[in-house]
């Protein structure tokens, strides 16, 4: 039993670098939820930075798993399935944030955006009405995840028009309180 445990351990798997990464993830599966079960803090400033946007949003935790709050987006003609275009949208947001666990943040909430839909036209201005989802998922203070608001166009000559804004969002995510 001996020999085939010296023979099993001189394999060259066991001489590379892939046990060590093998025993590490066993170590941190097999370690007690305590850091993520751990409450999440009572109070949140998010700053979310995508491609050309960005956000700042506080949030409170009203009990163990949910917390609400609000904020500002802004951004620079970001993704969407809108045939017009639309640059430059600022506007608020307020939402709901799951915390399935420390690690993860789900959220939803209204979302009303201002923007131009042509360039150099300062009355050129249209009302983005819909709904904000994202998923974000990281360690300590950094997340990263998928944004999209689902709404209504309006305001605009080409009338009403329905479609999708979207983009990936890393978030810096700072807390205090009980």
């Amino acid at each position: 039993m001996r020999i085939f445990l010296l023979e099993v351990l001189m394999h060259p798997f066991f001489r590379s670098r892939y046990p060590r990464v093998l025993v590490a993830l066993a170590l941190a599966s097999a370690t007690p939820g305590v850091a993520q079960d751990m409450a999440i803090r009572r109070n949140h400033i998010a700053v979310d930075v995508g491609i050309l946007q960005g956000g700042l949003s506080y949030a409170r935790r009203v009990s163990q798993k949910f917390s609400i709050g609000g904020g500002i987006w802004a951004a620079w003609e970001p993704w969407s399935s809108f045939d017009s275009s639309i640059l430059e949208p600022v506007g608020v947001e307020l939402f709901v944030r799951a915390h399935p666990s420390r690690d993860v943040h789900l959220e939803v909430g209204p979302s009303v955006l201002r923007y131009y839909s042509q360039d150099d036209c300062s009355e050129c201005t249209e009302t983005f009405t819909g709904i904000r989802t994202a998923a974000m998922v990281g360690k300590g203070v950094f997340s990263l995840g998928p944004t999209a608001r689902f709404g209504r166009v309006t305001g605009g000559s080409s009338g009403s028009e329905l479609g999708v804004i979207f983009g990936v969002q890393l978030r810096l995510l700072f807390g205090w309180g009980e």
